[in-house]
């Protein structure tokens, strides 16, 4: 298993962001991809499903003023995350995202692995502006995929 994983390679590019809070989904976390990208993540996504934690680290690309005009909330704040550590960890029943310095922190378990890879799936193919559940709990914020400008 750890080896399919450590064999993973990051095609592609992922974008990452957020915007100042100014409206209800602004201060969520914002995802797109162009086509590789996402295809990149979903097959690492793969790989990681099943019984042990593992993780792997990906760049993420600079968030352009296209982009960052799809969702239509604005600019987005000034932070800028180079890296994103994605984890699995089987019994996590979560998704969660923390900022630490320049790198992002994604966390997931076996309970979310199919919203997230369906998500990154979906931006493949061009669909966009869709909310998905970071947990059970309804008041929890959710994250955003989009399509790519």
């Amino acid at each position: 298993m750890h080896d399919r994983v450590a064999e993973w390679r990051q095609e592609g590019r992922i974008f990452v962001w957020r915007y100042p809070k100014r409206s209800k989904h602004a201060g969520e976390w914002h995802f797109t991809g162009d086509p590789a990208g996402c295809r990149s993540i979903c097959d690492l996504i793969d790989r990681m499903g099943g019984e042990s934690a593992c993780h792997r680290t990906l760049k993420i690309a600079p968030v352009t003023a296209a982009i960052a005009t799809v969702p239509n909330f604005g600019e987005p704040k000034a932070d800028r995350f180079a890296t994103m550590r994605v984890a699995f960890e089987p019994d996590a029943g979560d998704l969660s995202m923390e900022a630490d310095g320049d790198k992002l922190i994604l966390t997931f378990g076996n309970k979310r692995l199919h919203t997230l890879r369906a998500a990154f799936a979906e931006v493949e193919v061009g669909i966009g502006d869709f909310g998905v559940a970071t947990s059970d709990d309804r008041k929890e914020k959710g994250w955003w995929f989009w399509w790519m400008p």
